[in-house]
C-alpha cells in the first residue's frame, strides 16, 4: 500500500516536471492598453493565473509568508478533477511551515498518510480520491520554498 502510493507520487512528480514547460499555456505575455485617463498601462495575466491556481485547489492552504511562483507553478483542471504543482517561495523556517500545513491541511478535511521533518521536510496527505505531497525545502539562501504536487490518489 505504502508503496504503491510511493509508487504514484513519483509518477506524478514526473509527470508534472515534465509538463512544466507548458506553464506559458496559462499565462499570455504582457500587453500594453490605454486606460480612460489617456495613460497607458501594462495588463498581464499573472493575477488571473494565480487566481486560477487557487480556485482550482481551494482546499490547498497557502501560508501569508509565501507566494505562489507562477514560473515554476502549472495546474491542469478537467470537469472531473484538477492536478498540478504549486511551488511556493518567502520567508518562514521549516519548522513553522511543517506545523502550519500538518493543522491546515487537516483543517481542510485531509488526512495525513506519513511525514519526514529536517531541513528538508515532505509531509503527504490524502482525501478519498486526491493526493497531496507537500515538500518544504529550507536550503535556499532566499528563504524557503515549498512545493506541492496534487493529483489524483
Amino acid at each position: 500500500m505504502v508503496l504503491g502510493r510511493l509508487f504514484s507520487i513519483a509518477v506524478l512528480a514526473v509527470a508534472l516536471a515534465g509538463c512544466t514547460s507548458l506553464t506559458g499555456v496559462y499565462k499570455r505575455p504582457d500587453t500594453q492598453r490605454v486606460t480612460e485617463t489617456g495613460k497607458m498601462e501594462t495588463v498581464t495575466d499573472a493575477k488571473t493565473f494565480e487566481k486560477g491556481i487557487l480556485q482550482a485547489f481551494p482546499d490547498i492552504p497557502i501560508p501569508a509568508s509565501h507566494k505562489i511562483d507562477l514560473e515554476q507553478s502549472v495546474i491542469f483542471t478537467s470537469p472531473s478533477q484538477s492536478m498540478g504543482k504549486i511551488v511556493l517561495t518567502g520567508n518562514g523556517d521549516v519548522d513553522s511551515l511543517y506545523r502550519f500545513f500538518e493543522s491546515q491541511m487537516a483543517s481542510n478535511g485531509w488526512s495525513m498518510v506519513n511525514a519526514f521533518q529536517s531541513n528538508v521536510s515532505s509531509l503527504y496527505f490524502a482525501k478519498p480520491g486526491r493526493f497531496t505531497a507537500i515538500i518544504i525545502d529550507g536550503n535556499q539562501q532566499s528563504g524557503t520554498t515549498v512545493y506541492m504536487n496534487i493529483g489524483p490518489e
